[in-house]
């Protein structure tokens, strides 16, 4: 009996040890979700310096002067050149140049991966948005960037890790779910009004009054779209605003919950900054970011923009004005084109569905025959 009863204390202390342990090390890593604060980073730091383990991988995404000069300890470096598809314009990685991404920053299924940049978030945003789309759950960005590091007197170093190079098992399919594509996202949300789009550029770009004539011929916004400059989730010492005052802004232009968003800006940048915010931070379940934003969509001459008005364009002579009007005299029969397209789907679909239940029933009607016939044979 003395035996039992030190069997099953020596059984519950090693459990209580067990736990403890496990709370020590929760409390370490802090189960960190999407933010981590600069004081977490710190808190980890002897682990995120020693380069041999893969429980936490810091990584700053800048470009390469910029971490030359002083980064975290610890830290990896990746350009924002090396976050983009080589001869595309600044669309997201493939499989194999995802695979070759992660392989020099040395990670596993299991590593917690924190991004950081030298703020506004953007260049981190984009990087853990383009995890997401392959499938990398285990991410957070540093709240405040190398910004708020500095200003709190933290460490900085010029010591490349010397990280080991893992191969990575990146799943496939990508996540389509949180990329919006031209067609069909964009076109059906013109077709149907079904779709909010949220505007992530500087004011002027988004008025008209100004845009890049190196990327695109058309000036203004994608028709019906609301405007919501991705700094203005950031506060001046480069934090993210209370999900108090994020929700204040989002929702005073009409950006809620319960609405399909798609976010855009000149390259899908900016706009990942405001993707994360909606659906990473305050958890809006429906919001996809568009890899191509204006870059590709203003330069199709077939679709629409606001404002219309050709008067804009006097300034920029290079803009092709003839096939400009062209183009936007065709647009209508496009975006109805779309619209039949959706519908002819849907009821092929409907058609479909309902050969298939009539040939269920059938299939299920002999079963039923044989299993009679069979109960038959067996009685006599």
């Amino acid at each position: 009996m003395a035996r039992i009863t030190l069997k099953v204390s020596l059984i519950a202390a090693l459990l209580i040890f067990s736990v403890l342990s496990f709370s020590q090390v929760a409390a370490a890593t802090g189960s960190p979700g999407p933010l981590v604060t600069t004081s977490w980073v710190a808190q980890n730091l002897q682990t995120i310096e020693n380069a041999s383990q893969t429980q936490i991988r810091l990584v700053e995404v800048s470009p390469g002067n910029i971490y030359a000069s002083g980064h975290i300890p610890g830290a990896v470096h990746v350009t924002m050149g090396e976050l983009f598809a080589p001869g595309t314009d600044h669309m997201v990685l493939d499989y194999s140049q995802m695979e070759q991404v992660l392989k020099t920053l040395g990670v596993t299924p299991n590593t917690r991966i924190v991004l950081y940049d030298e703020a506004p978030l953007y260049f981190a945003a984009r990087f853990y948005w383009t995890l997401s789309y392959w499938n990398i759950a285990n991410v957070s960005i540093m709240n405040g960037g190398t910004a708020a590091w500095k200003a709190e007197g933290k460490p900085l170093t010029k010591v490349v890790p010397a990280v080991k190079q893992l191969s990575y098992p990146l799943k496939y399919p990508p996540n389509t779910k949180i990329d919006a594509l031209l067609h069909p996202d964009v076109m059906y949300g013109l077709a149907t009004g079904k779709t909010l789009f949220l505007d992530s550029r500087p004011e002027a770009y988004y008025n008209g009054s100004k845009f890049l004539t190196n990327m695109w011929v058309r000036a203004g916004h994608i028709p019906g779209a609301v405007y919501v400059a991705a700094p203005e989730s950031i506060t001046k010492d480069g934090l993210l605003l209370s999900n108090a005052d994020l929700k204040k802004i989002y929702e005073s232009k009409g950006v809620t919950s319960d609405k399909s968003i798609i976010t855009y800006c000149n390259t899908g940048v900016r706009a990942a900054l405001n993707w994360f915010v909606l659906s990473q931070v305050l958890g809006y379940s429906n919001v996809k970011n568009f890899d191509g934003s204006m870059r590709q969509y203003s330069n199709d001459l077939y679709l629409p923009m606001q404002p219309s008005s050709f008067d804009v364009y006097k300034n920029f002579p290079q803009t092709p004005l003839g096939a400009l009007k062209a183009g936007q005299d065709k647009m209508g029969a496009k975006i109805s084109a779309v619209t039949k397209t959706s519908n002819d789907v849907a009821l092929e679909v409907r058609g479909f569905a309902s050969k298939q239940f009539v040939l269920g029933a059938y299939i299920i009607a002999i079963i039923a025959i044989i299993i009679s016939v069979a109960g038959i044979t067996k009685k006599k």
